[in-house]
């Protein structure tokens, strides 16, 4: 059905045939023919009422062409989304209930997992044993080596491979050719077997997977023997048991570490070996007692461990009854050992010269050491009487000219008492330079 109504000029909205001016945009449409059919663009009749806002934004407003282009660009948008979604996010495949999942990002190694045969809807998982890893060959630990350096000891060097015992100590002088334990050359190369390990049956036990074994955990770890050794002296336990070859000594009032050393015909490295929880403060262990400066704190009673010495078998004789009783020994008192100097020592004008040693037992109430120093080439003789363990040579004692003079001198024990002079020591040389203050 066809209406009659007058197109304005201007905006080109329909009004009714009768209007005088555009109820649109107020223009004068009076003379403005009136049509009767349709637009030239053959446009449906649109319901939407085209005077309220604009009429572009109107859904309505689109010919049959427009929605159709509408509708394939939303289409296309979807179809676009889909698509980006299937590249991103990996696609399942169920097959009789199994899930096998197919991923699009390439992998270096592929683990065989289910196969998928084309045909009913069946899958068969096959299940492929663990690899078993091949058996590994057991390793011969390598004995061990140290090469003896000045101060060392056989028994030291056997405790640090870390024997508890010394039962291996004929072994290893057979293996390297050693016929005194005592005797060892600096730079000798030792070769100790290593200790079979062992396991304490006290400790539990753990299950560990197979798969789980470190190979390096079986390998046996070397320990050091010293560590074996240490106590705890004050501890509330049992006195530990000690090892062959080896006995406790009880430190009595007024005895040091070198009266022990010289009593057990040891030395100063030998016993820092044996007692590891003993302190050997500032000692050089390429001398046999430390050097001057070697300070061990030793306390009255103290078990200590020392080489036990080596049993030797005397035939026990027949009595025949006319026997002398032997007398009873009395305790000795070692001489004191000079240390400073060294031995050939050379001595510069102006330099002082103090003289040292150590001592091997404790003074008595009357007793002095005693220090004779003689001049070879003047012929004096000097004496001087301490208590200390050091002497200063006083000026007057040196040289007087420009030459150089051999003294030679040696520590005693002197009693006061009884006016007895005894426990010399050896005797000691060094050179001294004369500064010439005589000629001067």
């Amino acid at each position: 059905m066809t209406e009659a109504f007058k197109v304005c000029p201007i905006c080109r909205s329909r009004n009714p045939r009768n209007a005088l001016v555009c109820a649109n945009c107020g223009a004068t449409i009076a003379d403005i023919a009136v049509e009767e059919t349709a637009s030239v663009d053959d446009r449906a009749e649109s319901p939407y009422d085209h005077r309220y806002g604009e009429t572009d934004l109107a859904e309505e407003s689109l010919g049959r062409r427009g929605r159709i282009l509408s509708a394939a660009l939303v289409v296309s948008i979807l179809v676009a989304i889909l698509g980006a979604a299937a590249l991103l996010l990996p696609s399942r495949v169920n097959i009789g209930g199994a899930g096998v999942v197919q991923s699009r990002t390439p992998t270096s190694t592929r683990i065989a997992g289910p196969s998928v045969t084309p045909g009913p809807p069946t899958a068969t998982v096959m299940s492929n044993p663990a690899p078993t890893a091949p058996p590994t060959d057991t390793l011969t630990p390598a004995p061990c080596r140290r090469r003896v350096a000045a101060g060392d000891s056989l028994i030291g060097i056997i405790s640090g491979c870390g024997h508890r015992g010394l039962e291996i100590l004929p072994t290893v002088m057979q293996l390297n050719g050693i016929q005194d334990r005592d005797l060892l050359l600096v730079g000798q190369e030792i070769i100790v077997p290593l200790p079979s390990p062992t396991r304490d049956p006290a400790a539990p036990v753990e299950s560990t997977a197979a798969s789980e074994i470190d190979a390096a955990a079986l390998a046996p770890t070397p320990t050091v023997g010293i560590s074996l050794l240490a106590f705890d002296p004050f501890a509330p336990t049992e006195t530990p048991t000690l090892l062959p070859g080896l006995m406790w000594h009880v430190v009595q009032p007024g005895e040091n570490m070198i009266a022990i050393a010289l009593r057990y015909k040891t030395d100063a490295k030998a016993l820092s070996d044996l007692n590891p929880e003993i302190e050997f403060l500032l000692c050089e262990f390429g001398e046999a007692f430390g050097g001057p400066e070697c300070t061990v704190n030793l306390f009255q009673s103290q078990l200590i461990r020392v080489p036990a010495p080596t049993p030797t078998v005397t035939p026990i004789p027949t009595a025949s009854g006319s026997e002398t009783p032997t007398p009873t020994p009395t305790a000795t008192f070692n001489a004191p050992i000079a240390q400073s100097p060294p031995n050939g020592a050379f001595i510069a004008p102006f330099e002082p010269v103090t003289l040292r040693w150590v001592a091997t037992g404790r003074l008595g109430a009357d007793d002095f050491y005693r220090i004779v120093l003689s001049n070879a080439e003047t012929g004096m003789r000097y004496t001087a009487d301490t208590r200390e363990l050091f002497f200063i040579i006083p000026e007057d004692w040196g040289p007087q000219d420009s030459d150089s003079h051999q003294f030679s001198w040696r520590i005693s024990v002197y009693d006061a008492d009884a006016g007895l002079v005894s426990h010399a020591s050896a005797e000691r040389n060094f050179l001294w330079q004369g500064s010439g203050q005589a000629n001067q």
